[in-house]
């Protein structure tokens, strides 16, 4: 004998399963809404951490050359320089000789990874030269702006010491000429580059 069916049963089934359906849909909204909220919270901070690493860097590696070329001039007892080229985003090592190619001298390109980087505003004395005396003494003031994103570091070289300025930039817009608009600065450091002074950590703004 088949059991009876009765319509109230089968019904309430049938509304349940519509409900489960129904709540586990909303379920899926609330979570989509939540990644994206996140997303679009996280993916900025990432893409600024990401522009200040590049600076820094780029930063770190200049000033690594600048003690090499001090080290240099001081060994030999001779005047040393590094020839700055914002066209090219590189700058040369005079009388340093390639890793890659002995016979010329050694070029950096901070437009290329792992920095990325434009120079802006070179100047020294007049040109694009920063002579090094053989005491690792900077012969001439001058500055030198590096800057990824919205994100600046300003070199600055005192003539007659070793020490150099790095002053934190923030900038209204990228840019990638010496048109240069300052929101604000931040952290100043001061880095000895003759003899060993340790690693330069700017500040995260």
């Amino acid at each position: 004998m088949t059991p009876a069916t009765f319509p109230s049963q089968t019904n309430h089934a049938s509304y349940n399963s519509r409900c489960t359906r129904a709540f586990t849909l909303i379920e899926l909204v609330i979570v989509i809404v939540i990644i994206s909220i996140t997303a679009a919270i996280a993916i900025p901070r990432l893409s600024g951490a990401s522009t200040r690493y590049r600076v820094d860097a780029a930063v770190q590696q200049v000033l690594s050359d600048i003690k090499v070329t001090s080290a240099e001039a001081n060994r030999i007892s001779r005047t040393r320089s590094i020839r700055f080229e914002a066209a090219s985003e590189s700058y040369m090592l005079v009388g340093q000789p390639s890793l890659n190619n002995p016979a010329t001298d050694q070029i950096v390109n901070l437009s290329l990874e792992p920095y990325n980087v434009n120079m802006l505003r070179v100047s020294f004395g007049g040109d694009s030269r920063l002579d090094i005396s053989a005491y690792g003494l900077m012969l001439e003031a001058g500055e030198l702006t590096l800057a990824a994103g919205r994100q600046g570091r300003r070199i600055v070289f005192t003539q007659g010491s070793s020490s150099i300025q790095i002053v934190n930039l923030n900038l209204t817009r990228p840019t990638d000429d010496e048109d240069i608009d300052i929101d604000s600065t931040g952290d100043t450091r001061d880095v000895d580059t003759f003899g060993d002074t340790g690693s330069f950590s700017a500040g995260m703004n």
